[in-house]
């Protein structure tokens, strides 16, 4: 077998490197085991030294595992880095705009909190680290492509899934317009047959009206586009048609269960006279004033608790 090509990813402000031909002895970590990435990582280190980085080892991490783990800093600018028998991770990161009380090491969507000039040196060292990495070896680029727009997520899906026939992101979903699935796939709530490109109504988790335009996904679900930036994912039945008489509103499904619901329907369905009776057989006592009039209220409440 020959040897597989070593591989790195992008994760927002994360550089991931992954060593795919490691052999470690029997799969241990000894503490004499130097790997070639090691090498690498330490030119990075280098190159960022003659950038301006200040770079130590971490002092926040336990002592017996310190020289495993880095900290770096340019002005404004920081990252940490960690190395393991099967790679080594680099991320960056600032504390100018915070949003964890840690520090912004801890935050999320760090690339997005960077304030501009910051992103602007931060995508510099990046493209610095990539074309180091790729001129000492025969690294592959494995990131997944995350779009920021509808339509373009759709097609990044499309061309990962092996359910689709595209290859590339080069192609339009317009092109797709009018392509249906199969009965078990393809019908809507009320059993019409769904195609690419149609507009269809649904009701989100939170009850409220969404529109959009549909794609078939995989199985019984499909895309639909609700706006640029925005897409759901929702099953063939929940997609509909609005209709003049159909509920325009928010509607909340019941959270009450369903048991329940049909023992309150048989108990309203009965008559007054009978589930007092019902009450009096298993011996519980019932306040005078029942007779003959319907449930309602607070009674019927009690009532249906009783039972």
């Amino acid at each position: 077998m020959g040897m597989m090509r070593n591989s790195y990813t992008l994760y927002d402000t994360c550089i991931s490197y992954r060593n795919n031909n490691i052999k470690s002895p029997q799969g241990a970590w000894s503490r004499n085991f130097k790997c070639s990435h090691f090498g690498t990582l330490h030119h990075i280190f280098n190159m960022l030294r003659d950038e301006g980085f200040t770079i130590e080892n971490d002092e926040e991490v336990a002592k017996c595992i310190r020289r495993d783990y880095y900290t770096g800093r340019r002005g404004d600018l920081e990252f940490y880095a960690s190395r393991y028998p099967a790679g080594f991770e680099i991320e960056f990161f600032q504390n100018v705009v915070v949003n964890n009380p840690c520090g912004g090491r801890y935050d999320f969507d760090k690339f997005q909190k960077m304030p501009y000039l910051i992103q602007l040196q931060f995508k510099k060292y990046q493209n610095k680290i990539i074309r180091l990495l790729t001129s000492l070896e025969d690294v592959e680029d494995r990131t997944k492509v995350r779009p920021r727009f509808a339509e373009d997520k759709i097609k990044a899906n499309y061309m990962e899934s092996w359910h689709h026939e595209q290859n590339d992101m080069n192609f339009s979903l317009s092109d797709l317009d009018g392509q249906t699935q199969e009965v078990y796939n393809g019908r809507d709530r009320n059993n019409l047959v769904l195609h690419n490109g149609d507009i269809k109504y649904f009701r989100n988790h939170k009850g409220y009206l969404c529109r959009g335009r549909i794609y078939h996904n995989i199985n019984n679900m499909w895309w639909v586009i609700v706006d640029r930036f925005t897409v759901q994912n929702v099953a063939c039945f929940e997609l509909f048609d609005l209709r003049p008489e159909d509920n325009r509103h928010r509607r909340v499904r019941p959270r009450i269960p369903e048991e329940y619901q049909k023992r309150r329907e048989a108990i309203k369905n009965t008559k007054t006279k009978e589930l007092v009776n019902e009450l009096r057989r298993r011996g519980i006592k019932t306040a005078g004033g029942y007779r003959q009039r319907r449930i309602g209220g607070s009674d019927e409440q009690s009532i249906t608790d009783s039972f």
